[in-house]
């Protein structure tokens, strides 16, 4: 073959190819190369976005905090009674701490007489509520053994809070010793406590509890315990008379071998 016919038959055509193979090759690498840099800049523009709605977040609850704080001082400089209580509700409900203790501290000093002793009160009632949060015992007392109580579970090593409402008084707490005190009955060996839930803990944001609840985690081990709960504490409750059900809530916190019952009654 001579080299004019093997330059055209054979030379040309593998140029041809092996040009469009590397025009291919460049396109993928461009292709390549703009899919990364588009996926970098969807990171960044990610990122200033949320950057962005953490610091609107931030300056509105700033904005917040400092309406609040121009309520309690102007309460406090007009000396009008009125104006601090409701400057004391404010704080109380929809201020986070460490603004909420020091807001309060605030209003407890210079407030009128009967808003000092209210406050009073308030912090009395929640420092007691952290104080036994940190206490690892029992608070019931533990009654004779009975064999004749047949254990409705097995409640083992689980930890128990019944919390009764301030609100709902006196028989609240009797019905809370009455569910504590069965569990003790079969046998339930971890920490069973009866805690009083005061109003000013009540009503923040995690709480806000009304009539007859149980909180647990979501795994299944939890899920029987609290369905056992329920169902024990029911049964109690309906031999005294007490006919009531206990909604069950998945609980925000994560308590593992811990379930919390909460008994307050709505006055009728």
């Amino acid at each position: 073959m001579k080299i004019g016919d093997f330059i055209s038959k054979v030379g040309i055509p593998l140029i041809s190819v092996l040009t469009a193979l590397m025009v291919a090759w460049l396109n993928y690498s461009v292709n390549e190369r703009d899919l990364k840099i588009q996926a970098e800049l969807n990171a960044i523009n990610a990122q200033v976005t949320l950057n962005k709605e953490e610091r609107n977040e931030r300056e509105s609850n700033q904005d917040f905090n400092l309406k609040i704080y121009e309520i309690v001082t102007q309460s406090l400089e007009e000396q009008n009674a009125k104006k601090q209580e409701a400057a004391q509700a404010f704080v109380v409900v929809m201020v986070d701490e460490p603004l909420r203790s020091s807001l309060l501290n605030v209003l407890k000093q210079g407030g009128a007489p009967e808003v000092q002793k209210n406050i009073g009160k308030i912090l009395q009632a929640e420092e007691k509520f952290k104080y036994e949060t940190t206490l690892n015992t029992n608070s019931v007392v533990t009654p004779a053994p009975n064999k004749t109580v047949k254990p409705s579970f097995q409640w083992n090593d689980w930890d128990f809070d019944v919390f009764w409402c301030t609100e709902s008084g006196s028989a609240a707490m009797k019905q809370a010793n009455l569910i504590s005190e069965q569990l003790l009955a079969e046998g339930s060996k971890g920490r069973i406590r009866v805690r009083e839930l005061p109003d000013s803990i009540n009503a923040k944001a995690g709480y806000q509890i009304s009539g007859y609840g149980i909180r647990r985690n979501n795994n299944k081990a939890e899920i029987d315990a609290a369905n056992a709960f329920k169902s024990l504490a029911e049964t109690v409750l309906d031999s005294n008379d007490i006919k009531t059900t206990f909604s069950i809530s998945v609980s925000n916190q994560n308590t593992p071998w811990y379930v919390s019952a909460f008994v307050c009654p709505v006055a009728g």
